[in-house]
């Protein structure tokens, strides 16, 4: 049975060229992980022992938890550990906003009896069909009194996230289904996030038929995967923390010219096509600039000497127009009339989502009827083109 788990599916969602370096080729790299995951391990870390030792009657003090930390930093760290932000925050001060976060946390929350510990870091799997299963694995798993059950989530990110954004979050709405196959007394199941460099809880909850919709569309997004053969790449922000990038062909060249030297930089071959091609497109873009505005040239020419085929020297230039209806487009104020004008024509499933290129083209061969009800919506337009040929000797 095919294991899955939220961070699997989201990789492939931010990009499946990850997803393959990742889980299916299982690339080492020379990067073990960001000094974010690092130090947020470390403090969920923290927060797991202080619950685990709550369990046995021991409630750490807020110093206790800081040492603790502090000591699993110095134990753990290896100099792989990647700093985006190097050029602006040291290790240092990510190790002390971790600290500030534990701290901040110990003070919301002592002495911490906001309900029974059921889990901590659970390694529970729910099955999602006869083939797939998905892993889930909650923080903390409290029951309170009215048989409710919380699932509480430890963020040590910097973005803080909307109610909206939370309230159709996957991750959190994946381990409520788990729960609820877990345990069938649950009469409500709460979704708990800490956002803890804010020292803020936000909350949620899903309905069954909520829960019911996202395992369908985690069994459509795992079919997929299944079916994807070329994982292409897809540049974004998270490009920065990715520790293939190195190897990435979106970044591969860029990592082969920052080990060269000024004069080898200069010297690749790639660097030299580009700007080569680079100088060729402002040149396009200038030669451009004027064909435009000779072509009115030509058109104003051709309009007051009333003739279509301008003579020169070795070629000619032949003027062509048509006039045409311009419907108006998706993001256009009276699309929507158009869009019902269609259907009472019968003309929609035709034209459907509105091709406009299509209904321009086929406009002259709609019947009388049909084109003096669409002409009200749109305007028209004169298209013209240039055709350089050379003289016949």
């Amino acid at each position: 049975m095919a294991t899955f788990s939220n961070s699997r599916l989201s990789t492939f969602e931010q990009c499946p060229q990850k997803f393959k370096f990742h889980y299916i080729d299982k690339i080492e790299t020379e990067i073990l992980r960001t000094i974010e995951t690092f130090m947020g391990e470390l403090v969920h870390l923290t927060l797991e022992k202080l619950y685990k030792d709550l369990k046995f009657l021991i409630t750490n003090t807020e110093d206790e938890l800081a040492t603790y930390y502090n000591k699993n930093w110095e134990k753990e760290w290896d100099d792989r550990i990647l700093i985006v932000k190097a050029k602006d925050y040291s290790r240092e001060n990510y190790r002390a906003m971790g600290e500030k976060m534990i701290r901040d946390y110990y003070r919301h929350y002592a002495p911490f009896d906001q309900g029974r510990i059921i889990g901590l870091e659970t390694q529970e799997f729910l099955d999602l069909d006869e083939e797939h299963k998905i892993h889930i694995r909650i923080d903390r798993l409290m029951m309170m009194e009215d048989e409710t059950y919380e699932i509480h989530d430890y963020k040590t990110n910097s973005n803080l996230k909307t109610q909206p954004e939370l309230d159709e979050d996957r991750q959190l709405a994946v381990y409520a289904m788990g729960v609820k196959n877990m345990f069938p007394d649950a009469k409500k199941v709460v979704l708990v996030w800490h956002f803890l460099a804010f020292d803020k809880e936000m909350r949620s909850t899903r309905t069954t038929e909520k829960l019911v919709e996202l395992k369908e569309e985690i069994l459509e997004l795992i079919v997929k995967i299944d079916k994807e053969r070329e994982f292409k790449p897809a540049q974004s922000a998270l490009c920065d923390y990715c520790e293939f990038r190195s190897i990435c062909p979106q970044w591969k060249h860029l990592y082969s010219l920052e080990k060269k030297t000024v004069e080898e930089f200069k010297a690749d071959e790639g660097v030299q096509l580009v700007n080569e091609y680079a100088a060729l497109k402002e040149q396009e873009k200038e030669i451009q600039d004027k064909l435009e505005a000779l072509s009115l040239r030509v058109k104003a020419f051709s309009d007051f000497f009333g003739a279509k085929k301008i003579y020169g020297s070795n070629h000619i230039i032949t003027v062509w127009s048509k006039d045409s209806i311009k419907f108006p487009g998706k993001n256009d104020f009276d699309r929507k009339k158009l869009v019902d004008a269609l259907r009472a024509l019968n003309l929609y499933d035709r034209f459907a989502e509105i091709d406009n290129w299509n209904l321009e083209k086929e406009f002259e061969n709609l019947d009388e009827v049909e084109r003096s009800v669409l002409v009200n919506f749109g305007k028209k337009q004169t298209t013209s083109r240039l055709y350089l040929n050379k003289k016949e000797k």
